[in-house]
């Protein structure tokens, strides 16, 4: 879908907002689980990144997609970084 889709653009920034903060706490609780790390620690991992910027910005249309595509997008960002 794309973000000048007229579906996209009525949807409030509050609900936009909910949907990807459900996005990142899911993804938090994944990343915890398969890392083996803390909650805390994913929990800042993932908000220091790019991929959560992305997220919260609205016209990416990621706020749409699930937890597990913002997770992969997380680390594909991640090990893309650590190649260069």
């Amino acid at each position: 879908m794309d973000a000048g889709d007229k579906s996209v653009q009525s949807i409030s920034f509050e609900k936009m907002n909910a949907c990807a903060d459900m996005i990142l706490t899911d993804a938090i609780e994944d990343m915890a689980d398969e890392d083996n790390i803390s909650i805390e620690e994913a929990r800042n991992k993932l908000l220091s990144s790019n991929a959560c910027k992305c997220l919260y910005n609205f016209d990416s249309c990621m706020w749409m997609e699930g937890s597990d595509y913002f997770l992969d997008y997380y680390r594909r960002f991640e090990q893309n970084r650590s190649v260069d």
